[in-house]
């Protein structure tokens, strides 16, 4: 009798256990799908930066006027880009910050695959806007 309630405790016990670890994985996947919509909406900020400075770059190439005299697509378009760069980072600092809390009660997660491609992201928005300002200054 006693050996039947250490089993059924014991089953208990392994259940609750699942459960804790499939909430838990449930929210590792929450916090990956966060971070992939900041990195979405950075995506379409830099789609937009480029469109805007081809847009003005043909514009000036084809010789018509400047839409506005006082700022060019290449100021508008690094405006965007800095944006969009302070998207990723904010989102990669909360997401670490978030992961790093999970990560003390579910030590047995994985890495996060989004803050890897943000992090790849951040480089490569990161280099066009430089390589954005360098040519602004050498033509």
């Amino acid at each position: 009798m006693a050996d039947l309630l250490e089993e059924e405790d014991l089953e208990k016990s392994r259940k609750k256990n699942a459960k804790k670890l499939i909430q838990l994985e449930r929210t590792r996947t929450a916090f990956e799908r966060l971070q992939l919509a900041w990195i979405r909406t950075a995506l379409t900020i830099l789609a937009i930066a480029v469109g805007v400075y081809e847009f003005f770059f043909n514009r000036l190439e084809s010789g018509k006027r400047p839409l506005f005299e006082s700022f060019t697509g290449r100021e508008l378009a690094l405006i965007l880009y800095c944006i969009a760069i302070s998207v990723l980072i904010l989102s990669l600092r909360q997401h670490r910050v978030s992961m790093a809390r999970l990560k003390s009660s579910y030590p047995e997660s994985r890495y996060s695959v989004a803050a890897i491609l943000a992090i790849i992201l951040l480089c490569l928005s990161t280099s066009v806007a430089l390589l954005m300002i360098y040519r602004a200054y050498n033509p």
